[in-house]
C-alpha cells in the first residue's frame, strides 16, 4: 500500500545495502532499470484495470495467511525460470515489492487502522491517506538523480504472465515522468481521487495542525519508524529467498 515512490527509495537502499549478497546485489546493479520497475509494477494495476488479488495476491476481506510472492509463485511457477537476468531481477524487485506491502497491512493498516478504535472509520481512512502521502513526499525527495534514466530504460519482455507489457511500459513512464528532472509528483490527484478531495484540499488537510496531531498522537514516529524497518528487512530477505530458489537455466 505505500507509494511507489517509497518502494523506489526501498530499491535504492536495497541496491547499495552489504546484508544483502554480493551475488545478488551485483545482479540488481547490473539491470538497475529492471529491478526498479520490478519494485513498483504491482502498482501497475492502478492503470491497467486490474484487481489487487491479481497483482498483490492477497485482498483485504480474505487477509494474508501465506506471503503473497509464495502465492504468486504457486499460481505462475514459470517465475522460477525467468528467461534472462533483466528478467530475474524484475521479479526479485516484485518480490521486495509484495513483502513490503505484507507487513506493511499485517503490522499498520490491520491492527492500526482496522481494529483500533480511535475515531470513525472514515476519520482513520482519512488519515490513513495522510500517513501514506507524508511518507511518500519523504521518499520522494531523497530520490536520487539516476533514478529517472534509469527507470526510463527498463523494458519489460513477457516478464509477467498476469499483467502485459503495455501495462507495464505505461506505468514506468507514468513514474519516470514525475522523477524527471520537470516533473512532479502526482500523489494529491492520484490519491485525492480515493477520499473525494482535490488537490489543493488534501494539500490543506495535510497541513492542518490539527490534522498533523491525530495522525501523530495516533500512530507516532517512533510506531512507524518500528514497522517501516522490519518492512524493509523482511522485504530483502525474502527477495534473497526467490533469488536463491529461482532457476537460470532458461536465459537465452
Amino acid at each position: 500500500m505505500p507509494t511507489p515512490f517509497t518502494h523506489l527509495e526501498t530499491a535504492q537502499r536495497m541496491l547499495v545495502d552489504e546484508h544483502i549478497p554480493p551475488n545478488i546485489r551485483s545482479a540488481l546493479a547490473l539491470e538497475k532499470p529492471a529491478f526498479l520497475l520490478g519494485n513498483i509494477a504491482a502498482d501497475a494495476r492502478t492503470s491497467g484495470d486490474l484487481t489487487r488479488e491479481s497483482t498483490h495476491f492477497y485482498s483485504y476481506d480474505k487477509g494474508i495467511t501465506e506471503h503473497p510472492w509464495r502465492v504468486m509463485l504457486q499460481r505462475n511457477p514459470g517465475l522460477y525460470h525467468p528467461n534472462s537476468m533483466a528478467h530475474r531481477v524484475f521479479v526479485a524487485g516484485y518480490v521486495a515489492h509484495l513483502t513490503i506491502d505484507e507487513v506493511w497491512s499485517l503490522q499498520m493498516l490491520t491492527p492500526h487502522f482496522v481494529h483500533r478504535d480511535w475515531g470513525s472509520n472514515a476519520f482513520r481512512f482519512l488519515m490513513l491517506h495522510m500517513l501514506l502521502i507524508s511518507m511518500d513526499e519523504r521518499d520522494y525527495r531523497a530520490l536520487q538523480s539516476w533514478q529517472y534514466p534509469t527507470l526510463i530504460q527498463a523494458e519489460p519482455n513477457h516478464w509477467l504472465p498476469f499483467m502485459s507489457d503495455h501495462i507495464l511500459s505505461d506505468w514506468r513512464d507514468f513514474i519516470s515522468e514525475q522523477i524527471s528532472p520537470t516533473g512532479h509528483s502526482q500523489t494529491l490527484e492520484v490519491l485525492g481521487k480515493r477520499i473525494n478531495k482535490t488537490p489543493a484540499e488534501l494539500r490543506a488537510t495535510l497541513d492542518s495542525p490539527q490534522i498533523q496531531n491525530d495522525l501523530w498522537g495516533n500512530i507516532t514516529p517512533e510506531l512507524l519508524a518500528t514497522v517501516e524497518a522490519d518492512m524493509y528487512q523482511q522485504a530483502y530477505e525474502q527477495m534473497c529467498v526467490y533469488w536463491n530458489e529461482s532457476n537460470t537455466s532458461n536465459y537465452h
